[in-house]
C-alpha cells in the first residue's frame, strides 16, 4: 500500500477480510457447526432431503419389525452404578507418608509440645527467663526505694532551709 499523510513508510498487513454472506446450515437435530456460502445452500438441502426420504421408506419397514421384537423382549436391566474412586477418600484408608512429610509432622508436634511447657514455665530456657525477670524486678524495686527515700531526703532538706530561712528573718 502506498504511504499515506506524513509518514514516509508504507503500511503492511491492513485489516482482517472476513467472509459475508455465511449462514448455518439447518438441520432437523440443530447447528452442526459447519457453515455454507448462500448460493450452495440450496443444493445441500435438497440432497439432505432426498436423503431422509430415502432413510423414512427403509424405517417403515423396519418399524414393524421392531414393534414386534420390544413386545417380546424383557425389559433391559438398570445402569449399574458406577462410582469415581478418587471421589471421596476415606480417612480410614491407610496412605503411607512419605519419610519428609512424616518428620515434619513430628517436628510441628514437637514443636508444639516445648511451646506449651515453655508457656507453663517448665523448660530450662523458661526457668532461665524467669530467673533472669525476677532479677531484674528486685534491681527495680531496690531502684525505686532509693529514689524514694532521696526523695524524702530532698523535702526534708528543703524544709530544714525554708525553716532555717525563716529564722534568719
Amino acid at each position: 500500500m502506498a504511504p499515506r499523510g506524513k509518514s514516509r513508510k508504507p503500511s503492511r498487513g491492513g485489516g482482517k477480510h472476513f467472509s459475508r454472506g455465511l449462514r448455518p446450515l439447518d438441520d432437523a437435530d440443530g447447528f452442526d457447526g459447519t457453515v455454507v456460502p448462500e448460493g450452495e445452500g440450496d443444493a445441500a438441502t435438497s440432497w439432505r432431503e432426498r436423503r431422509k426420504s430415502i432413510s423414512s421408506a427403509s424405517d417403515d419397514s423396519d418399524n414393524e419389525s421392531v414393534h414386534s421384537n420390544r413386545a417380546e423382549s424383557p425389559p433391559p436391566p438398570p445402569p449399574v452404578a458406577v462410582g469415581n474412586p478418587n471421589r471421596n477418600p476415606t480417612e480410614s484408608s491407610t496412605t503411607q507418608l512419605s519419610r519428609r512429610e512424616r518428620e515434619a509432622i513430628q517436628a510441628a508436634a514437637a514443636k508444639e509440645r516445648y511451646w506449651k511447657l515453655h508457656a507453663e514455665g517448665k523448660t530450662d530456657q523458661a526457668k532461665a527467663d524467669l530467673a533472669r525477670l525476677a532479677i531484674i524486678r528486685k534491681e527495680r524495686e531496690e531502684k525505686a526505694r532509693q529514689r524514694k527515700t532521696e526523695l524524702e531526703a530532698k523535702a526534708a532538706e528543703q524544709a530544714a532551709r525554708a525553716e532555717a530561712q525563716g529564722r534568719r528573718k
